[in-house]
Protein backbone atom coordinates (compact mmCIF):
# COMPACT_ATOMS: atom_id res chain seq x y z
CA UNK A 1 0.00 0.00 0.00
CA UNK A 2 1.42 3.11 -1.00
CA UNK A 3 2.10 6.15 1.67
CA UNK A 4 3.48 9.28 0.34
CA UNK A 5 5.83 11.66 2.61
CA UNK A 6 6.36 15.27 1.86
CA UNK A 7 9.47 16.44 2.76
CA UNK A 8 9.08 20.52 2.76
CA UNK A 9 10.82 23.95 3.43
CA UNK A 10 12.41 26.40 1.81
CA UNK A 11 15.93 26.60 -0.45
CA UNK A 12 18.93 25.61 1.10
CA UNK A 13 17.34 24.08 3.80
CA UNK A 14 18.76 20.49 3.77
CA UNK A 15 15.56 19.08 2.17
CA UNK A 16 17.91 16.95 -0.60
CA UNK A 17 20.39 15.38 2.10
CA UNK A 18 17.36 14.59 4.79
CA UNK A 19 15.42 12.56 1.35
CA UNK A 20 18.86 10.88 0.65
CA UNK A 21 19.13 9.71 4.28
CA UNK A 22 15.73 8.62 4.71
CA UNK A 23 15.40 6.63 0.99
CA UNK A 24 18.30 4.46 2.07
CA UNK A 25 16.91 4.03 5.63
CA UNK A 26 13.55 2.61 4.50
CA UNK A 27 14.95 0.66 1.73
CA UNK A 28 17.21 -0.90 4.74
CA UNK A 29 13.96 -1.75 6.05
CA UNK A 30 12.48 -3.35 3.47
CA UNK A 31 10.51 -0.63 1.66
CA UNK A 32 10.47 -0.02 -2.18
CA UNK A 33 11.03 3.83 -2.19
CA UNK A 34 10.36 5.88 -4.94
CA UNK A 35 10.90 9.85 -5.11
CA UNK A 36 9.17 12.80 -6.91
CA UNK A 37 11.09 16.42 -6.84
CA UNK A 38 8.86 19.44 -7.12
CA UNK A 39 10.41 21.99 -9.86
CA UNK A 40 8.42 24.69 -9.96
CA UNK A 41 10.18 26.67 -12.57
CA UNK A 42 8.13 27.12 -15.93
CA UNK A 43 9.60 25.78 -18.88
CA UNK A 44 11.80 23.40 -17.20
CA UNK A 45 12.51 19.96 -19.11
CA UNK A 46 14.92 16.78 -18.06
CA UNK A 47 15.85 16.96 -21.93
CA UNK A 48 18.75 18.93 -23.00
CA UNK A 49 17.72 21.13 -25.61
CA UNK A 50 19.47 20.13 -28.92
CA UNK A 51 19.76 16.12 -28.02
CA UNK A 52 18.45 13.45 -29.91
CA UNK A 53 15.34 12.84 -27.74
CA UNK A 54 15.01 17.03 -27.41
CA UNK A 55 14.61 16.49 -31.37
CA UNK A 56 12.00 13.78 -30.77
CA UNK A 57 9.72 15.82 -28.48
CA UNK A 58 9.74 18.88 -30.88
CA UNK A 59 9.18 16.96 -33.92
CA UNK A 60 6.01 16.07 -31.89
CA UNK A 61 6.65 12.64 -30.24
CA UNK A 62 4.94 11.89 -26.82
CA UNK A 63 6.03 10.32 -24.99
CA UNK A 64 9.57 10.14 -25.68
CA UNK A 65 11.89 6.89 -24.27
CA UNK A 66 15.23 6.51 -24.25
CA UNK A 67 17.06 3.21 -22.92
CA UNK A 68 20.21 2.82 -22.19
CA UNK A 69 22.07 -0.22 -20.84
CA UNK A 70 21.30 0.82 -17.19
CA UNK A 71 18.59 3.11 -17.94
CA UNK A 72 15.07 3.55 -19.45
CA UNK A 73 13.47 7.20 -19.26
CA UNK A 74 10.42 7.98 -20.16
CA UNK A 75 9.14 11.61 -20.86
CA UNK A 76 6.09 12.72 -21.59
CA UNK A 77 5.15 16.51 -22.63
CA UNK A 78 1.66 17.04 -20.88
CA UNK A 79 0.78 18.86 -17.24
CA UNK A 80 -0.07 16.22 -14.28
CA UNK A 81 -0.89 16.97 -10.98
CA UNK A 82 0.89 15.48 -7.97
CA UNK A 83 -2.29 13.37 -6.79
CA UNK A 84 -2.70 11.88 -10.59
CA UNK A 85 1.19 10.41 -10.49
CA UNK A 86 0.72 9.56 -6.94
CA UNK A 87 -2.09 7.09 -8.06
CA UNK A 88 0.02 5.50 -10.89
CA UNK A 89 2.96 4.53 -8.48
CA UNK A 90 1.19 1.64 -6.80
CA UNK A 91 3.74 -0.72 -7.04
CA UNK A 92 5.35 0.93 -4.27
CA UNK A 93 5.69 1.25 -0.33
CA UNK A 94 7.06 5.01 0.25
CA UNK A 95 7.47 7.65 -2.23
CA UNK A 96 9.36 10.27 -0.70
CA UNK A 97 8.10 14.18 -2.20
CA UNK A 98 10.56 17.08 -2.24
CA UNK A 99 8.80 19.94 -2.48
CA UNK A 100 4.83 20.54 -2.81
CA UNK A 101 4.80 21.98 0.64
CA UNK A 102 1.70 23.62 0.21
CA UNK A 103 -0.17 20.31 -0.98
CA UNK A 104 -2.57 18.76 1.55
CA UNK A 105 -4.01 15.25 2.86
CA UNK A 106 -0.04 14.31 2.43
CA UNK A 107 1.73 13.85 6.04
CA UNK A 108 4.97 16.49 6.04
CA UNK A 109 8.44 17.03 7.53
CA UNK A 110 9.11 20.44 7.50
CA UNK A 111 12.66 21.12 7.38
CA UNK A 112 13.23 25.04 9.06
CA UNK A 113 16.01 26.67 10.03
CA UNK A 114 14.58 28.81 12.91
CA UNK A 115 11.41 28.99 14.53
CA UNK A 116 10.25 31.74 11.97
CA UNK A 117 10.52 29.38 9.40
CA UNK A 118 8.85 26.11 11.50
CA UNK A 119 5.88 28.47 11.90
CA UNK A 120 5.37 29.84 8.30
CA UNK A 121 5.61 26.30 7.57
CA UNK A 122 3.91 24.89 9.78
CA UNK A 123 -0.38 23.37 8.91
CA UNK A 124 -2.43 20.48 10.11
CA UNK A 125 -0.39 18.20 8.02
CA UNK A 126 2.84 18.89 9.63
CA UNK A 127 3.42 15.58 11.41
CA UNK A 128 7.24 16.79 12.54
CA UNK A 129 10.26 18.80 12.04
CA UNK A 130 13.92 18.69 11.21
CA UNK A 131 15.95 21.44 12.79
CA UNK A 132 13.54 23.48 14.42
CA UNK A 133 9.65 23.12 15.39
CA UNK A 134 6.53 24.82 16.57
CA UNK A 135 3.77 23.58 18.34
CA UNK A 136 4.68 20.67 20.29
CA UNK A 137 5.15 18.36 17.25
CA UNK A 138 8.63 16.35 17.25
CA UNK A 139 11.68 17.94 16.57
CA UNK A 140 14.00 15.97 14.85
CA UNK A 141 18.18 16.08 14.17
CA UNK A 142 19.13 15.45 10.36
CA UNK A 143 21.16 12.50 11.39
CA UNK A 144 18.51 10.99 13.58
CA UNK A 145 17.11 8.90 10.45
CA UNK A 146 16.13 6.00 12.89
CA UNK A 147 13.20 8.08 14.11
CA UNK A 148 12.44 10.09 11.45
CA UNK A 149 11.43 6.92 9.31
CA UNK A 150 10.07 5.48 12.59
CA UNK A 151 7.39 8.80 12.38
CA UNK A 152 6.91 8.44 8.88
CA UNK A 153 5.64 5.01 9.60
CA UNK A 154 3.42 5.66 12.28
CA UNK A 155 1.95 8.61 10.61
CA UNK A 156 1.84 8.30 6.89
CA UNK A 157 -1.58 7.68 5.24
CA UNK A 158 -1.92 6.29 1.61
CA UNK A 159 -3.41 9.06 -1.44
CA UNK A 160 -6.88 9.78 -1.01
CA UNK A 161 -9.43 9.65 -4.11
CA UNK A 162 -10.58 13.25 -3.51
CA UNK A 163 -14.30 12.72 -4.09
CA UNK A 164 -15.68 14.34 -1.22
CA UNK A 165 -18.03 10.79 -1.04
CA UNK A 166 -18.44 10.59 2.82
CA UNK A 167 -18.02 6.57 2.87
CA UNK A 168 -15.04 7.21 5.36
CA UNK A 169 -17.56 8.58 7.68
CA UNK A 170 -16.53 11.90 7.26
CA UNK A 171 -17.53 15.33 5.51
CA UNK A 172 -14.60 15.29 2.93
CA UNK A 173 -11.23 13.98 2.16
CA UNK A 174 -9.26 16.52 4.37
CA UNK A 175 -10.91 15.81 7.51
CA UNK A 176 -10.86 11.90 6.75
CA UNK A 177 -6.84 12.27 5.95
CA UNK A 178 -6.46 14.71 9.13
CA UNK A 179 -7.60 12.09 11.19
CA UNK A 180 -6.06 9.36 9.69
CA UNK A 181 -3.19 10.94 10.56
CA UNK A 182 -3.47 11.09 13.66
CA UNK A 183 -4.85 7.87 13.88
CA UNK A 184 -8.44 8.49 14.70
CA UNK A 185 -9.30 6.84 11.40
CA UNK A 186 -8.20 3.68 9.84
CA UNK A 187 -5.80 4.87 6.89
CA UNK A 188 -7.21 2.61 4.45
CA UNK A 189 -10.21 4.21 5.38
CA UNK A 190 -10.83 5.61 1.45
CA UNK A 191 -13.06 3.02 -0.44
CA UNK A 192 -12.75 4.64 -3.47
CA UNK A 193 -9.07 3.91 -4.03
CA UNK A 194 -9.40 0.33 -2.50
CA UNK A 195 -10.30 -2.56 -4.62
CA UNK A 196 -11.75 -5.10 -6.05
CA UNK A 197 -12.53 -2.78 -9.23
CA UNK A 198 -9.17 -0.63 -10.89
CA UNK A 199 -10.41 1.90 -12.97
CA UNK A 200 -7.86 3.54 -15.36
CA UNK A 201 -8.30 5.56 -18.34
CA UNK A 202 -5.15 6.71 -20.28
CA UNK A 203 -2.94 5.03 -17.35
CA UNK A 204 -4.77 7.33 -14.83
CA UNK A 205 -6.26 6.16 -12.17
CA UNK A 206 -10.13 7.17 -11.27
CA UNK A 207 -11.21 6.45 -7.94
CA UNK A 208 -14.92 5.32 -8.21
CA UNK A 209 -17.91 5.31 -5.52
CA UNK A 210 -18.72 1.29 -3.72
CA UNK A 211 -22.44 1.80 -5.41
CA UNK A 212 -20.65 1.87 -8.79
CA UNK A 213 -17.62 -0.26 -8.09
CA UNK A 214 -20.12 -3.03 -7.34
CA UNK A 215 -22.11 -2.37 -10.41
CA UNK A 216 -19.01 -2.38 -12.31
CA UNK A 217 -17.90 -5.41 -10.25
CA UNK A 218 -21.18 -7.39 -10.96
CA UNK A 219 -21.71 -6.59 -14.15
CA UNK A 220 -18.28 -7.40 -15.62
CA UNK A 221 -17.86 -10.98 -13.22
CA UNK A 222 -21.45 -12.29 -14.53
CA UNK A 223 -20.61 -11.73 -18.47
CA UNK A 224 -17.17 -13.25 -18.30
CA UNK A 225 -18.11 -16.12 -16.49
CA UNK A 226 -20.14 -17.17 -19.02
CA UNK A 227 -17.06 -17.37 -21.37
CA UNK A 228 -15.68 -20.43 -21.83
CA UNK A 229 -11.59 -20.41 -21.11
CA UNK A 230 -12.58 -17.53 -18.76
CA UNK A 231 -12.29 -18.97 -15.13
CA UNK A 232 -10.17 -17.14 -12.95
CA UNK A 233 -10.01 -14.74 -10.01
CA UNK A 234 -8.93 -11.70 -11.32
CA UNK A 235 -10.35 -10.30 -14.68
CA UNK A 236 -8.95 -7.19 -16.96
CA UNK A 237 -10.20 -5.40 -19.84
CA UNK A 238 -9.47 -3.07 -22.13
CA UNK A 239 -11.35 -0.91 -23.92
CA UNK A 240 -10.85 1.69 -26.52
CA UNK A 241 -13.92 4.47 -27.01
CA UNK A 242 -15.37 4.59 -31.04
CA UNK A 243 -14.17 7.90 -31.66
CA UNK A 244 -16.68 7.94 -35.00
Amino acid sequence: MLRPIIIGGYRKSGKTQLIKKLVKELSNRGYRVGTIKHVPQEGFTLDQPESDTWRHAQAGADPVISISPEEVATLEKRKASLEEVLLSLHDLDFVVIEGFRKSENIAKIITARSEGEAKELNDEFTIGFIGHGVENKPVLDQEDVDSLADLIEQKSIPPVGGLDCGECGYDNCREFALAAINGEASKDGCTPLQGPVILRVDGERIPIKSFVKDVIGKAVSGIVSSLKGAEGRKIEIEVEKDER
